[in-house]
């Protein structure tokens, strides 16, 4: 019974997913809960009324939990993105809610000229020294955010890759960024937080998972033991893609158990 820790319904910029529907497919595919997390990137939190936002979204969680809780285990989460932008407002949006789990993610790095989320960014130009500085850039924003900000999960850690590699068709070797992410994992583990296994790129065509199995073993071997797995669904349809195959991929490394939260405390669940 599975718990999808990462999801996004209609408070998210991107998606327009009713929360019904989400519950009635997770139910449907033989999940054992969600949690909903809708974006808050805080480089537009000048622009864009979040503690509206997460007030619908918590009044939202609290209408499917009445109709879905003998069903579900269900938990109000936040994706927090790019908090560098706005540190205070990050630290704010967290403290002014009850949420169970706290995301952190990179959307938009802070690389001159190229600022704005990825996702929106046109990468057929890229040569290969852009592309290392893009990374690099990304990389040093995710170890910042990692040290600095309050947070249970780091989602993830390789999605540009979605982008420039599945999208663009671009080759990227990340070995020459090896002692940087490890720096991110030893931060994680010194810090005693959760690793995402996204499995939103996994499911594509010649897809895997975010991070790859390369950085899941570097993980292991300096000693992380946290993993949660999530979707990342933006369509109800989506809600229990890959989530099986990833569950899969760390009993084979003999990883036993998974995380979630509630009330910002982790818990652990076993898979088998």
């Amino acid at each position: 019974m599975l718990i999808n820790c990462h999801t996004h319904t209609m408070r998210s910029h991107d998606s327009s997913a009713d929360p019904f529907e989400i519950c009635a497919n997770a139910v449907k595919s033989g999940l054992g809960g969600v949690m909903f997390t809708d974006h808050c990137d805080c480089e537009f939190c000048e622009s864009t009324d979040f503690d509206q936002i997460f007030s619908s979204a918590n009044q939202d969680f609290h209408a499917v939990k009445r109709e879905f809780e003998d069903k579900l285990q269900l938990f109000f989460g936040i994706e927090i993105g790019d908090p560098l932008y706005a540190p205070a407002f990050a630290d704010q949006i967290i403290q002014a809610h009850a949420f169970d789990s706290v995301l952190l993610s990179v959307h938009a790095v802070r690389y001159p000229a190229f600022e704005e989320p990825f996702s929106r960014i046109d990468f057929s130009f890229a040569d290969n020294a852009f592309i290392f500085g893009y990374l690099e850039h990304y990389f040093n924003d995710i170890l910042a955010s990692v040290r600095q900000f309050d947070f249970d999960i780091l989602c993830h850690l390789t999605v540009p890759l979605r982008y420039l590699v599945l999208k663009y068709k671009k080759q990227v070797d990340l070995s020459c960024y090896s002692a940087l992410i490890d720096r991110i994992l030893e931060e994680l583990i010194s810090r005693d937080k959760c690793l995402e296994i996204n499995t939103s790129a996994l499911v594509l065509p010649g897809g895997f998972p975010m991070p790859d199995e390369t950085i899941i073993d570097r993980y292991i071997s300096l000693g992380g033991t946290h993993f949660c797995i999530g979707s990342d669904a933006h369509t109800p349809g989506n809600i229990a893609a890959g989530l099986e195959q990833a569950a899969k991929l760390l009993l084979k490394k003999n990883i036993k158990s998974l995380c979630c939260y509630k009330n910002r405390q982790r818990l652990g669940y076993e898979i088998c």
